[in-house]
């Protein structure tokens, strides 16, 4: 096998891995495909050109994935891939004030949790009977921080 089709493929396996780090995150077939196509090209030149080239050529693409590694880590390349912006919003943040007493309409089945419309806004709630089905009169229960608590109007 000549020695420059060895080289083309130790050249698009290490830019196949190269993608693989830097465009395509994951194990996907490009870093697989790289992987096999530098280890195929290595077993080559070691089986045609024996093991002084072999080794020679491994050191050499070895020493060239570190310069590329080292390169890549001091021109803040991964920076360009990570995310710039802030996440200010905070769980669980309850807007609307909801007293004991009010009443609203279940939206979904709540089984024991679910959507229902209390003073004009829809809001998860829960209720403490086994399931209350949809479109049912509600009255607020017991509020706990941000868990409201809900059962059937009786009639």
């Amino acid at each position: 096998m000549d020695l420059l089709f060895i080289i083309a493929l130790l050249a698009v396996g290490t830019a196949l891995i190269i993608l693989e780090l830097i465009a395509i995150p994951g194990t996907t077939i490009s870093g697989i495909a790289g992987l096999i196509l530098t280890v195929w090209g290595l077993v080559k030149v070691f089986s045609e050109y024996g093991i002084f080239w072999g080794g020679v050529i491994t050191a050499l693409d070895v020493l060239f994935c570190l310069i590329l590694f080292v390169w890549s880590l001091k021109t803040k390349t991964w920076k360009r891939f990570a995310q710039k912006e802030e996440i200010s919003s905070k769980v669980n943040e309850i807007k609307t004030t909801v007293n004991v007493g009010d009443r609203g309409k279940s939206v979904t089945r709540l089984a024991p949790m679910g959507t229902a419309s209390i003073n004009g806004e829809r809001m998860e709630v829960y209720t403490s009977t086994s399931f209350v089905d949809p479109d049912t009169d509600i009255v607020v229960e017991q509020v706990e921080g941000n868990k409201i608590r809900v059962k059937p109007l009786e009639k």
